[in-house]
C-alpha cells in the first residue's frame, strides 16, 4: 500500500492500457480483451478513456513474478479462476441456500457474500491493506468523517473479531459494508464468481 500510494502520487490511480499492456509484456489487443471477458478490471476515467486500475495492475504484475507455473499473464489468470471457482453459496446465509423467499437486497447480498470471503482469508496484511485505505480514502474526502471513525475502530479490533463482525447480518455491519475498505481485496474473479452465486441464489 504504501508504494501504491507513492506511485498514485506520481502516475495517479489508474495506468493508460497500451503502458499496462507493456508491462504485462503482451499487446494492447489482448489485453483489451481480458477486460472485455471480465479477467482484468477496466475502469472508465473522467476523461472517457477506459484505463487499467494501478493497484490491479501490481497485483498482476506480482502474482506474475511469483507464479508456479510458467510466468505469464495467462498462467496468472488461469490461477484466478480456479481460485475463483471454489467460491459458491455457503458464503450465503443459510435460507438462501435452502431457496427460502429473500429478505435482503440484491446489492446487501452481495456485499455480505464479498465479506464473508474476506473474512474467510483475513490476515494481518489485508487488515494492514484496509487501513491505508482508509486513510487514502479520508485525505481525499471519499468517505464520510464519521463512517471513517466507525472503520478505524473496528480495524484495530481482532482479526477474529473484524471477521465476525463484516460476515454479520446485522444492521451495523450492513452499514459498514456500504463504506468497506475491504473493497478490491478479492480479485476481479473472484468478484464475479460472487455475483453469480448471488445471482443463482435470487433466481
Amino acid at each position: 500500500m504504501p508504494v501504491i500510494s507513492s506511485l498514485e502520487d506520481i502516475a495517479g490511480p489508474t495506468v493508460p492500457r497500451a503502458s499496462a499492456a507493456r508491462l504485462l509484456g503482451i499487446s494492447q489487443t489482448a489485453l483489451d480483451r481480458w477486460i472485455r471477458k471480465g479477467e482484468i478490471s477496466g475502469v472508465m476515467t473522467p476523461s472517457g478513456r477506459r484505463e487499467v486500475p494501478l493497484a490491479e495492475l501490481l497485483d498482476l504484475l506480482q502474482e506474475i513474478r511469483y507464479s508456479s507455473d510458467a510466468p505469464t499473464l495467462a498462467s496468472v489468470i488461469q490461477d484466478r479462476r480456479r481460485q475463483a471457482d471454489a467460491i459458491d453459496s455457503d458464503l450465503l446465509p443459510a435460507r438462501y441456500r435452502r431457496r427460502r423467499p429473500r429478505r435482503h437486497r440484491q446489492a446487501d447480498l452481495q456485499a455480505l457474500a464479498y465479506h464473508r470471503a474476506v473474512a474467510g482469508r483475513l490476515d494481518p496484511r489485508l487488515i494492514a491493506d484496509a487501513k491505508k485505505r482508509l486513510q487514502r480514502w479520508k485525505q481525499n474526502g471519499r468517505i464520510h468523517p464519521d463512517w471513517a471513525s466507525e472503520w478505524e475502530r473496528v480495524l484495530e479490533m481482532p482479526p477474529t473479531r473484524i471477521a465476525r463482525l463484516i460476515s454479520s447480518e446485522s444492521d451495523r455491519a450492513r452499514e459498514l459494508r456500504q463504506n468497506s475498505p475491504f473493497a478490491g481485496a478479492l480479485t476481479e474473479q473472484e468478484r464475479r464468481r460472487l455475483l453469480e452465486v448471488v445471482d443463482h441464489a435470487l433466481a
